[in-house]
């Protein structure tokens, strides 16, 4: 152990002799480290490449889809199928509730001329089983990318 003498007492008091504890001290500063060392490698691992392209990078650039997703939007009584191209067209409900056969037939009839990709939002309030009944009828019309979004339009 490491002792700190302060000098001699003087007039009767106690000595102010210490000793150090090293053997704590070590493990304290093995211990900060190993914490530095540890997140030093995650700040590493956590690091994004990212370039930016020049002007002569024209022939990295991703080009844009050649046909737009379309959106299908279910409100309380009624489909909105629209596309980035500006149509929109509105299929209301049967009289009993959503209507996905309805739905279905109107993508299938859209789907030559559309993409593979189709984007559903929901209102709120609108029934779980309900997204899931239309998100069928997508893939049922022989579109492969259905995702669901909380935009709405």
């Amino acid at each position: 152990m490491a002792s700190i003498s302060t000098g001699s007492s003087h007039g009767g008091k106690r000595a102010l002799d210490h000793d150090v504890p090293l053997v704590p001290f070590i493990d304290l500063l093995l211990c900060c480290v190993m914490f530095l060392l540890v997140t030093a490698v995650w700040n590493r691992l956590a690091a994004m490449q990212a370039s930016t392209l020049t002007p002569s990078d024209e022939a990295e650039t991703i080009a844009p889809p050649d046909t737009p997703a379309l959106t299908v939007l279910l409100r309380a009584d009624r489909y909105v199928v629209a596309s980035a191209a500006g149509d929109r067209v509105e299929l209301p409900f049967a009289s009993g509730g959503s209507d996905p056969d309805a739905l279905r037939a109107h993508l299938a009839l859209r789907r030559a001329s559309s993409g593979d990709d189709v984007v559903v939002s929901a209102d709120d309030g609108i029934a779980y089983a309900t997204v899931i009944e239309t998100m069928d009828a997508i893939a049922s019309a022989g579109f492969d990318g259905v995702a669901i979004s909380d935009v709405r339009f």
